[in-house]
């Protein structure tokens, strides 16, 4: 159960949903129902209506033709380079590298801990009687 301080006045919640997020969380949506209220007035204005309708009120400016672009020295004098490796194509491998120590050992054979013999676990050997 999560510990609510004034959950609702304050509208901090102990998940810290309701202050990051700026809506309110399953705990406070609880609280919303279990008194009656309405949820628009829990919400940010960043998520109201009208804010959103504001942000297409500023106009946006097409760039000029390159030709007329003005571009610092120091940023035309900059040389980019390629990326040093290419990413292969296709699917990564699900394999991974062995080691040549362990390609030389081999498998390593199953031993009992019971009666100390190759070839079988403990396990096996109760299923086999």
């Amino acid at each position: 159960m999560k510990v609510f301080h004034s959950l609702l006045g304050e509208e901090t919640c102990s998940c810290r949903v309701f202050q990051m997020e700026e809506i309110p969380c399953s705990h406070a949506w609880a609280v919303i129902k279990s008194k009656n209220l309405t949820a628009d007035d829990y919400f940010s204005n960043l998520y109201k209506p009208n804010t959103v309708v504001k942000t297409y009120d500023v106009p946006v400016c097409p760039l000029l033709d390159e030709s007329e672009w003005k571009i610092p020295n120091f940023i035309s004098d900059e040389v980019v380079l390629p990326l040093r490796y290419k990413r292969p194509p296709g699917r990564p491998k699900k394999k991974r590298d062995k080691p040549l120590l362990e390609t030389l050992l081999g498998k390593r054979r199953t031993s009992c801990s019971t009666c100390e013999n190759l070839g079988h676990n403990r396990c096996t050997l109760f299923n086999q009687m």
